[in-house]
């Protein structure tokens, strides 16, 4: 296997660089680049030089022997300035020796998986923590990188490899039944398991959210305030505002980080009747996206709240602008006037409390659609267990079984299928 190498830190000019190698290679690097060997794990100075014995820099130089790394292989690191030219230098002289490359998106982690050090969670979770932008991002990227979810699944899965050996042993004695008690243990078991797996899927949604962004789309006529709104919460001039009615006619997204949650704010089309085609098309558009919405703010500035066109089924939070101007009691709106900045920080309060309601009591989440589709499957066959005499058909029972083990097994080590693999880790980014 090749020895690959790439940069561990920012790619644009820097007071500090690190390159990591990693691979049987490593251990080689002295000898490439003339300098002497360094003592495991201690950050050593040593002048690096080319093939012609010109110096290239002062480095810190840290050696890791495998398999107790990051990768599980040899790993060495160049501390180098942050010079472009001294990183291209290095990685010039590393590309033209053999059995050295530049590596792939998150072959490190890739090779880590390979190596026993993480699974397959963990991997996802590591990239996740790496893209976090809000507190909920963290907490929950952290948690899967810390093995949660990874337990849950072990513990899932010894439970059905243990369930999996009572079935084969009344196999192997088939003219004898299972002891009542045991048949009763079996399908206590294999209940709780299934139970506990319909609990997880039904917060399945929050892990895509908190990855992805909690979907609020602004509803509302033309010209109650969407677009000013979108434009003040997020201090920029995302959206045109101006006195003539219907200037929004696409879907204007802006993310946002509301107390921790990562949301998407969908500035939409004024909802109103009109001969004008590009308008209808805008208008349609944004009653699609109320469907996908997981909360609509539905704003007016006269009290007139009423679209008998908005079918979506998401909690809608009446929000009464322009309220400088004219204000209602309505204990069930929200008065907010952006000219006089009032009602708006209450306003997301509120939005914050829908989303807290989303956060499920337990630490377990599934977070990608490959998670969910192998927890939903598990439960599909655990349902057809419970249909089957496992005394008169054991072997039905039996390959049930077998495959919960393989579904769950799947979330956290994929064997066999090389392009999941590619899709997992392709998405990490360079030098990870």
């Amino acid at each position: 296997m090749d020895t690959i190498f790439s940069s561990a830190s920012n790619a644009q000019k820097s007071a500090i660089k690190i390159i990591r190698v990693s691979g049987s290679e490593a251990k080689n690097i002295p000898r490439i680049f003339s300098f002497k060997p360094t003592k495991p794990r201690v950050a050593s100075l040593r002048k690096i030089y080319d093939t012609d014995k010109n110096i290239i820099d002062n480095a810190i130089i840290i050696y890791f022997p495998g398999p107790e790394t990051v990768t599980g292989e040899d790993i060495l690191e160049f501390h180098i300035h942050g010079s472009l030219f001294i990183e291209r230098k290095i990685y010039d002289i590393l590309s033209k020796t053999t059995k050295f490359r530049i590596a792939d998106r998150g072959e490190f982690t890739k090779r880590a998986f390979l190596n026993g050090i993480l699974d397959l969670t963990q991997a996802e979770g590591l990239n996740d923590l790496i893209n976090a932008e809000t507190k909920n991002q963290f907490k929950l990227s952290m948690s899967q990188y810390e093995g949660a979810l990874s337990r849950k699944i072990h513990s899932w899965r010894n439970e059905i490899i243990n369930l999996l050996s009572l079935l084969e042993a009344l196999i192997d004695f088939s003219d004898e039944e299972l002891p009542e008690k045991l048949q009763k243990n079996f399908i206590s078991k294999a209940s709780n398991i299934l139970e506990e797996m319909k609990k997880i899927i039904s917060n399945s949604n929050y892990g895509e959210r908190i990855r992805n962004g909690f979907v609020i789309t602004l509803i509302g006529r033309p010209n109650v305030g969407k677009s000013t709104l979108i434009n003040y919460l997020s201090k920029k001039k995302i959206a045109i505002v101006t006195e003539e009615a219907g200037t929004t006619r696409d879907i204007l997204e802006v993310i946002m980080d509301f107390g921790g949650f990562p949301v998407i704010l969908n500035d939409t089309a004024g909802i109103r009747k009109t001969e004008s085609e590009i308008e209808i098309i805008g208008i349609n558009r944004a009653l699609e996206k109320a469907k996908e919405s997981d909360l609509i703010l539905v704003l007016s500035d006269n009290g007139n709240f009423s679209f008998p066109e908005l079918k979506s089924k998401a909690k809608k939070i009446l929000v009464h602008t322009k309220s400088d101007l004219r204000k209602t009691s309505n204990k069930h709106i929200h008065n907010i006037s952006v000219k006089k900045q009032k009602g708006i920080n209450e306003l997301i309060e509120i939005i914050i409390d829908h989303l807290n309601s989303f956060t499920p009591k337990e630490n377990v989440i599934l977070t990608r659609q490959r998670h969910i589709k192998a927890v939903k499957n598990s439960i599909e066959a655990l349902k057809d267990l419970q249909k089957i005499d496992i005394n008169l058909n054991p072997e039905l029972a039996s390959e049930d079984l077998r495959i919960v083990a393989k579904e769950i097994g799947n979330i956290t080590n994929v064997i066999d299928v090389e392009e999941v693999l590619d899709d997992i880790f392709n998405s990490f980014c360079i030098g990870k």
